[in-house]
């Protein structure tokens, strides 16, 4: 060691940055790298219903988002508005989160429209690690976007249809199961000023395990989003409704590539046939 203060003295070298010690630590031999992780995955969870598998992502109460008191089995209780009260309390959620670690292990017992604002929140230029645990009839499985299940699966099938002169774009996304009848049905009555209707399919079929894993659930979001930005060049600032009965882990990829669709609004649908048996709008997302 004194050699070496005496070699930095001989080349008149008295002072050193982080970046050249580390260096010549290196060079010398005198440095142990340390392969710890300094920002470990930190378990999250966004849950709007409770399920038997409810603590499947380990995520400590105080890094858990529970709403469900303030819906009613899947629908809002009497009161409450999405963008009122749940967008805030999501959106302040996260945005304390990753000032906790960088890298995330999210899960979301929560709906379509929540996963959808969680990706618009955690977006790609936020530079948020997040890994995706999707349920499913395998059990829970974390999907990550790099996760090499992208490479030559099955794209979806785009069908553009125009309507009379509206404006508003319409987006009908079809995976565990068709969508377009009921969205065809719901644009006639409720949305009078669609101009076109961007339907996505698989020519396959519909089913709970068309999609493979995250990086195969991120290239099909791109491919929506890519479609509506193209649709979407005869007027940037028309609005984009979105209908999807899709993973989670999607909508979530999808809301990370937002700003391609936006302004956009994302549907709920009434799955369980308890409430209006329809679409009802949530998030209205610029």
């Amino acid at each position: 060691y004194d050699e070496l203060a005496r070699q930095l003295k001989a080349r008149n070298q008295n002072t050193l940055t982080k970046e050249t010690l580390i260096q010549l630590c290196r060079e010398e031999g005198l440095l142990v790298e340390n392969f710890v992780k300094t920002n470990p995955i930190l378990p999250v969870a966004i849950r709007t219903f409770l399920g038997p598998a409810a603590d499947v992502s380990d995520a400590m109460p105080e890094n858990t988002l529970l709403l469900a008191d303030q819906f009613k089995q899947r629908y809002l209780q009497d009161g409450q508005e999405w963008q009122r009260d749940i967008r805030p309390q999501v959106e302040d959620f996260l945005r304390g989160i990753v000032s906790k670690s960088p890298r995330l292990r999210l899960i979301l017992d929560a709906h379509a429209s929540i996963a959808f604002l969680s990706g618009a929140v955690l977006n790609v230029k936020s530079a948020v690690e997040v890994h995706l645990v999707q349920k499913g009839r395998v059990g829970a499985r974390v999907w990550r976007a790099d996760d090499g299940t992208g490479d030559g699966r099955q794209k979806f099938s785009v069908k553009q249809r125009r309507l009379a002169f509206g404006r508003d774009i319409v987006a009908a996304i079809s995976v565990a199961q068709p969508v377009e009848t009921q969205v065809q049905q719901y644009v006639t009555r409720c949305l009078p000023n669609s101009g076109q209707v961007l339907s996505f399919s698989f020519s396959d079929g519909t089913g709970h395990q068309a999609v493979e894993g995250g990086a195969h659930a991120s290239v099909l979001a791109e491919q929506v989003a890519n479609a509506v930005r193209q649709a979407k060049q005869e007027d940037i600032n028309a609005m984009v409704h979105i209908f999807a009965a899709v993973p989670n882990s999607l909508m979530f990829y999808l809301g990370q590539n937002h700003q391609s669709i936006a302004p956009c609004i994302v549907y709920e649908f009434d799955f369980d046939r308890q409430g209006n048996k329809t679409y009802q709008p949530s998030f209205v997302i610029d």
